[in-house]
């Protein structure tokens, strides 16, 4: 299955139940491999704010695309929930940001 149709799948299954995680995750997952930041932003946000997530892998990806964008201070808060959601993550961090 190539990215669109990918995308097209989750937004289906958005619109048939927009409390859909997964979904939301998937989609936002491949809008990031297609550099289409602002839109998995949006992704990331519905996730976070409206649906109340508690997967560190969420919160880490907004980190990381706040922190492309110049949003340190969000970058930090979205990290720190990473790893207070796994603590484990603390090693890929620690390299992603010497990196920056």
């Amino acid at each position: 299955m190539n990215p669109f149709e990918i995308i097209a799948q989750a937004t289906q299954a958005i619109a048939a139940n927009p409390s859909d995680s997964a979904a939301y995750k998937q989609r936002a997952l491949v809008l990031c491999q297609m550099q289409q930041f602002d839109d998995a932003m949006a992704d990331l946000d519905i996730l976070i704010n409206t649906l109340h997530t508690d997967d560190a892998e969420i919160f880490q990806l907004r980190g990381t695309l706040r922190m492309n964008k110049g949003d340190k201070a969000g970058a930090l808060d979205d990290m720190r929930k990473a790893l207070d959601l796994n603590p484990e993550l603390l090693q890929q961090l620690c390299g992603e940001f010497q990196t920056k």
